[in-house]
């Protein structure tokens, strides 16, 4: 009887850990919306004045998935940025086109946002070149996993969209027309796990 009031007592815990958890990842989570969403009007005038850092920083206020949160804004900002080649926000477009738009410290909600996030291979690796070869070290080492998993064909064709990379669609929305921040249906090239 002793083991059994153990293994109870083990599983009570368990079940209150987990509940808790989600209620202590629901206020992290708003506190994050908080911090990220007060410091957007810090940065307005100046990115739309074409300050590339504001731009990037405005983009990071908005990444990505979750209440207040906007994948398109992010990129729209993000883009701005990558444009002027600033290498932390090539970056962060390439690791948004991986499928990497959520940073929520909820492990349900991180799973659930991996699962159901949107990809594509060949549009991350462009920007992810674009900000290794200016000396991320980030982006090198996501770089070299997803060439690693990419098919030789991809690898070609996302190279001849290197070549081209100012003409080639940044905006969340260009790149998948079909859906909004919203719908993050799954990617059909999977890229694997490149952290």
């Amino acid at each position: 009887m002793p083991r059994t009031n153990s293994l109870l007592g083990a599983l009570a815990l368990v079940s209150f850990t987990t509940m808790s958890a989600g209620c202590v990842a629901a206020g992290i989570g708003g506190t994050t919306y908080a911090v990220k969403a007060s410091a957007r009007g810090n940065y307005v005038q100046a990115a739309e004045a074409g300050d590339a850092e504001a731009q990037f920083k405005l983009g990071q206020s908005h990444c990505c998935m979750g209440p207040g949160f906007s994948t398109q804004r992010a990129t729209e900002w993000l883009c701005r940025a990558a444009h002027q080649d600033h290498r932390r926000a090539q970056y962060e477009l390439g690791r948004i086109y991986l499928g990497e738009v959520s940073r929520t410290p909820a492990p349900g909600q991180k799973i659930l946002r991996a699962v159901t996030a949107r990809s594509d291979p060949e549009v991350a690796f462009v920007w992810l070149t674009l900000a290794s070869a200016d000396g991320d070290e980030d982006a090198q080492g996501k770089l070299a996993k997803l060439t690693e998993k990419m098919p030789e064909a991809a690898v070609l064709s996302a190279h001849g969209k290197l070549a081209d990379w100012r003409e080639m669609p940044c905006e969340y929305h260009s790149v998948f027309p079909q859906g909004d921040e919203t719908d993050q249906s799954q990617s059909e090239v999977d890229t694997g796990d490149v952290e």
